[in-house]
């Protein structure tokens, strides 16, 4: 039974054009509760597209799609995933590979996943199964062309959750992308690329060149398919990989495995799939091409790249990704193109996929990661509307103990100051877990920054009384000491791989890196600034001062401006005990170390801007420095206690989670969306302090005015 180029324009048709179109399994579902309830493990379809054109002018005649369906179809549609296959492979190949299924990279538990053969892949019209010959010649771009025309036109589908494919079936989900970016939500090209490189070109030469031997006899059938496997097994795996997994006295029988094109129509079908990828290159072609990479929605794309494929070079992907703004993944390991099998990191990239899939469709934070001592932890970057316009300066915000990454985020309406002032700014998460404080009764989140001070009381001066307020002890500091409190990761190489991870992956200005740290953040940010102040521009410290002994300052030249409050009795300004028990520098000596530091005369001098002035906050600065231009700032607001108040949404709670981070912590509450009805003063002060500091070059003007 065959339904040939039906327009639909309801999900109750769309239905029951697919059954239509179904010459097995399901075909006897005639109602749309029977579809709707039916959970397809690979039901075959074959839909009759009659003539497919193509862009070079040539035609298909009698033209066939093939798929297969898995999953259950949700009651709004809302569901659909679609999955091209790969080089030579077919639709029944991705599911025994566990590309998708139930707890697959695409979860058929949660989506309804149409799989599509591939023109030239021998189910779909292919040189094997056709009259035509020569069979034509196609390109990716008649690929997605065609599946677009099966899907709006034979199943009427007015779009879908995402497109993901592998490898050959990222090229496709690559043009997917630029072809129609509104009809998927989310696209998830895996171990692909958006062009081919040298190399890559190269290894596609190699293929051609093979199958253009003749097929005139067994022999060179047999030679053929031997000369194939051989590139076949340099390729897809490293020689690490190779060496490890397989043994020299089996070396015949793995080659003999390898050799699968063993016959005419196998390689008729394979020489058709390897000349449509020779041209693959989504800028061929598109006079518009910047101006479209502007207009697409980033925050829909995630790339998974594996970092020894000798197949597809991963490098294209990581500057489409800087150019357009969306996260590249790569995943390590020596197991080269067949990364995403069972065998090698599929469980990462199912993990990965998952999160995507899963996260809501307009998501304003792009969940990264990097490894830290073999684990990973997690970041969340924000792109403003101006991304890709030019390289923009970066923000790294660190929140306070108890805070979430995120939570800081909407707390302080970071992301809408960086939107209106186009930086980029970067959340990282500190080291967490949940346990029941000395100053409640209910398990609450512990999270902070291990500054490389605050659990290192010094004999001399210890950072707090005896009757302190008792901190929770994290389980991997082992016995913590009276005064200990933070956490004891490597956070210092944790925050240095983001700003590494950012500069690499994202369009950024490199000289206009900025730390802003909060509380305890801010303790972890004047360690980075004194430390590695050659990697940033400018530092600003919000309501901290270092504990007694560890007050420092910068390696070179690192302007910095520090916000407390006169009614802070967390972190007292003035150097006495808090009423907890526990003990820092003052805000005006931990400022005056850092001055001395950086060569600049004391005392301080008054130091204003309008905007401080207007909200009455008394500053004061150590201008005349060794550099030109730089400055030590500090500011008390007579109306603050521990808190940012010049940027604070009170009704926010600092560690609730956006959707981007609820996985991390279940616990936590969600963000609740709220407009403060005051206007929040306080990054922008900071911002403007900021904008004057560049590792290249200071601003003209030495007035803060």
């Amino acid at each position: 039974m065959r339904c040939r180029n039906t327009m639909i324009k309801s999900a109750l048709t769309v239905l029951i054009t697919l059954a239509c179109l179904t010459i097995s399994g399901v075909g006897s579902a005639d109602t749309v509760k029977e579809w709707l309830s039916s959970h397809h493990e690979g039901v075959f379809h074959t839909a009759d597209l009659d003539a497919c054109h193509l862009e070079n002018g040539g035609i298909i005649h009698d033209c066939q799609l093939t798929f297969r369906t898995y999953g259950r179809l949700a009651d709004d549609l809302s569901n659909i995933v679609l999955m091209p296959t790969w080089y030579n492979g077919n639709a029944e190949g991705l599911a025994s590979s566990n590309y998708l299924g139930s707890s697959g990279i695409v979860d058929t538990d949660d989506y309804f996943v149409i799989a599509v053969n591939a023109l030239g892949n021998g189910v779909s019209s292919s040189p094997s199964n056709s009259a035509q010959a020569p069979f034509p010649y196609f390109t990716i771009r008649d690929q997605v062309s065609l599946q677009y025309r099966l899907l709006s036109e034979s199943l009427g589908i007015e779009g879908l959750h995402a497109v993901v494919g592998a490898s050959m079936g990222a090229y496709q989900t690559y043009e997917w992308l630029m072809m129609y970016p509104q009809f998927a939500t989310y696209f998830v090209p895996i171990e692909g690329t958006p062009w081919y490189t040298f190399y890559d070109r190269l290894k596609g030469r190699a293929w051609q060149e093979v199958l253009a031997l003749p097929n005139d006899s067994p022999e060179a059938i047999r030679q053929k398919a031997t000369l194939l496997a051989t590139i076949d097994g340099m390729i897809f795996w490293t020689p690490e990989y190779l060496n490890r997994e397989q043994s020299l006295e089996h070396f015949d029988a793995w080659l003999g495995g390898m050799a699968r094109f063993d016959n005419e129509a196998a390689l008729l079908d394979r020489a058709s799939q390897s000349s449509s990828t020779a041209e693959h290159d989504i800028r061929r072609d598109r006079p518009d091409y910047a101006k479209q990479l502007r207009a697409l929605p980033r925050s829909k794309v995630l790339a998974i790249v594996f970092e020894r494929d000798m197949t597809v070079n991963p490098e294209p992907n990581k500057r489409l990704g800087q150019e357009v703004g969306f996260d590249v993944v790569e995943i390590p390991g020596d197991c080269g193109h067949f990364g995403p099998n069972p065998e090698c990191y599929q469980e990462q990239v199912i993990e990965r996929v998952a999160d995507f899939l899963g996260a809501p469709p307009e998501k304003a934070l792009q969940r990264r990661a990097v490894q830290v001592d073999g684990e990973a932890r997690h970041f969340f970057v924000y792109l403003p509307d101006a991304y890709g316009s030019r390289p923009l300066p970066v923000v790294l915000a660190l929140h306070g103990y108890g805070s979430t990454a995120t939570g800081f985020a909407s707390a302080h309406a970071l992301n809408q100051h960086a939107d209106a002032n186009d930086y980029i700014i970067a959340y990282p998460q500190g080291a967490g877990f949940y346990t029941k404080p000395a100053w409640q009764n209910e398990e609450a989140l512990v999270s902070s920054w291990n500054d490389l001070a605050s659990n290192d009381s010094l004999e001399a001066t210890p950072h707090c009384l005896a009757d302190r307020l008792e901190y929770p002890c994290y389980a991997n500091c082992g016995e913590c000491e009276a005064c200990d409190w933070t956490s004891c990761e490597d956070d210092v190489g944790f925050l240095l791989s983001i700003v590494d991870n950012l500069q690499q992956t994202l369009m950024t200005d490199l000289n206009r890196f900025y730390l802003l740290g909060n509380s305890n953040g801010g303790s972890m940010a004047q360690r980075l600034g004194c430390d590695y102040s050659d990697r940033f521009a400018a530092v600003a410290i919000m309501i901290y001062q270092m504990p007694p002994g560890h007050a420092c300052g910068p390696h070179q030249a690192l302007p910095m401006i520090h916000y407390y409050g006169d009614l802070d009795t967390g972190v007292p300004s003035d150097g006495e005990p808090s009423p907890y028990g526990w003990i820092y520098t003052s805000a005006a000596e931990n400022t005056r170390i850092w001055a001395v530091a950086m060569g600049c005369a004391t005392p301080a001098a008054p130091w204003q801007t309008p905007l401080t002035e207007a909200h009455n906050l008394r500053c004061e600065a150590h201008t005349q420095c060794e550099k030109k231009h730089a400055e030590v700032v500090s500011c008390g607001d007579p109306a603050a206690g521990h808190e940012w108040q010049a940027q604070r949404i009170p009704a926010i709670p600092a560690d609730c989670v956006a959707p981007a981070q609820r996985q991390d912590f279940p616990k936590q509450i969600l963000c609740p969306q709220i407009s403060s009805p005051q206007k929040r003063w306080g990054m922008e002060i900071v911002w403007q302090f900021f904008s004057r500091y560049s590792l290249l070059v200071p601003n003209d003007t030495d007035n803060p005015t």
